[in-house]
């Protein structure tokens, strides 16, 4: 299915931040570095700030500035799901307002390459991308910086031809086709061929006989599909076995049936690839489910034997659901873990409660709450925005240095291509921006009424950084690179898995 990827660990920074979710108020104080995956020696070396001697090929800076560009200001523009409010995820307002949060940070430090910052947000509504890209490829502005959206890999066409390319830097590719795009640079990237595994590597040895029965529910847009079929893949290598794969629709879900469904499935675990908010309407419908079995008269003799199972071995921890960076937020634990479920979520960058005192982590939070919204959640994806428009700021300067002082777009896409070690100034491990290679670091927390509890790996201050938590995917490596229609992408994700058969929607695993 897949073969370990031999890399070098990579290092993370050891100069973290404590950050009181419930008051905002931030407490600096030197963090315990010494754990299990990662030592001190491992933690201290931040990204170093290296620039080249200017080559032949920069462009001449006396050559007309690229749209978006002044003497005074800087346009910046973002991307993000915003006015829908039935289909949108917290994430795009997470991350427009992070972006907002660090134009008011940069200026009040001066600006970027000598100009205040100024952000624009496009609103693509989920479904509007495509018209949304080509609208940001014929405006005013220098580039795409922070942006999250479920659709964009709709209109990265117009992205990569020659009268558009401009310099991207998003929250996070989260289709195959944007991760592909010549002018797409993220600080914390994922890859179409290169995929975290780690987790489900720990849980299927906590867990191994939980993981040999694993259903997974999958949004119905392409976008979630292609993640899931890649997930599937790398899980299964690293020992889960699937028995049951469920969609849920996009608006209008009902979640009672799709607890109904995955009860019957059989199976003693759940992954989860979609938005936390979605998940939680899952996880108390599941509630709900195996609460009320007396009273529920669409369950036969068999659903109520299972609900037993299922009851026993929640009680245990012996059932668990599993999310990944998605279901990480300020507030989220609270409301999942009055459920008192077995939740597990996966998140690739230190949580916000640790203590340290890492300058990006406080600069996101202070700008967020005292300039932006008091009262704004802190978010994981605001801060890959964040960490994305840091990773801006760097080609940006590298730029200006190897051109003398000039500043285009070319010349800050050439710039971003040779970025090919970046943590993010420390707020998560070693990536390569410039070909997409992701960071092997990870780590579980789970919720609790009292706000989220790391379980691995276990010190504070440090993450799971084992090389080989990354593997290399083959069969579904090249999922969504194309334009298909959903038809044939399910066709496409069955074969994934010789043992899967297609019903409809579903794909069930034997």
């Amino acid at each position: 299915m897949f073969r370990h990827m031999s890399r070098r660990k990579w290092r993370l920074v050891g100069l973290m931040l404590a950050v009181g979710l419930s008051a905002g108020v931030v407490a600096c104080q030197k963090p315990d570095l010494q754990g299990p995956v990662l030592g001190a020696s491992d933690l201290n070396t931040a990204t170093p700030a290296v620039f080249e001697e200017p080559t032949a090929s920069a462009i001449d800076p006396s050559k007309p500035r690229s749209p978006g560009l002044s003497d005074e200001v800087m346009r910046l523009g973002v991307i993000a799901d915003i006015t829908n409010s039935k289909a949108v995820t917290k994430g795009s307002e997470a991350a427009w307002l992070a972006m907002r949060a660090w134009a008011r940070s940069i200026n009040d430090r001066g600006g970027l390459g000598g100009r205040d910052v100024e952000v624009v947000l496009f609103d693509a509504n989920v479904f509007r991308h495509a018209e949304v890209m080509r609208e940001a490829c014929e405006s005013d502005i220098f580039a795409l910086v922070g942006s999250y959206a479920l659709q964009d890999g709709e209109g990265v066409d117009y992205l990569n031809e020659e009268s558009c390319q401009l310099p991207d830097f998003p929250a996070a590719a989260l289709s195959p086709k944007r991760r592909e795009s010549p002018v797409t640079f993220v600080s914390n990237p994922v890859s179409n061929t290169v995929w975290q595994a780690g987790p489900a590597q720990y849980l299927s040895e906590r867990f191994s006989e939980l993981t040999d029965a694993v259903a997974t529910v999958v949004l119905d847009m392409p976008v979630a599909f292609y993640q899931a079929q890649r997930e599937i893949e790398a899980a299964t290598g690293a020992g889960f076995r699937y028995v049951h794969q469920a969609t849920a629709d996009v608006v209008g879900q009902d979640y009672d049936a799709l607890a109904l469904e995955l009860l019957r499935s059989g199976a003693r675990s759940v992954t989860w690839t979609a938005d936390s908010e979605r998940m939680l309407e899952l996880l108390q419908a599941w509630t709900r489910l195996v609460d009320a079995s007396a009273t529920n008269n669409q369950l036969n003799a068999a659903d109520l034997a299972a609900i037993r199972r299922v009851n026993n071995e929640l009680s245990s921890g012996q059932f668990f659901f599993y999310c990944g960076a998605d279901c990480y937020s300020q507030t989220w634990p609270e409301r999942a873990g009055e459920l008192n479920q077995n939740v597990w979520v996966s998140i690739n960058m230190l949580p916000f409660e640790e203590p340290g005192d890492n300058v990006e982590l406080v600069r996101y939070v202070l700008s967020l709450r005292e300039q932006v919204d008091e009262e704004a959640e802190l978010d994981l994806i605001g801060l890959s925005s964040w960490a994305s428009a840091l990773l801006f700021e760097e080609a940006v300067n590298k730029a200006r240095f190897l051109s003398g002082g000039g500043l285009t777009r070319e010349l800050v896409i050439e710039a971003a291509s040779t970025i090919t070690e970046w943590n993010g100034r420390g707020l998560h491990g070693y990536t390569n921006p410039a070909e997409g290679h992701p960071s092997s670091c990870f780590m579980l927390v789970t919720p609790t009424t009292s706000g989220w509890i790391r379980r691995h790996p276990a010190a504070p201050g440090t993450m799971d950084c084992d090389p080989d938590n990354l593997v290399e995917l083959v069969e579904s490596a090249g999922l969504g690179t194309e334009i298909a229609d959903i038809l044939e992408t399910r066709d496409v994700g069955a074969s994934v898995n010789p043992r899967a058969t297609v019903a409809g929607t579903a794909v069930t695993y034997q």
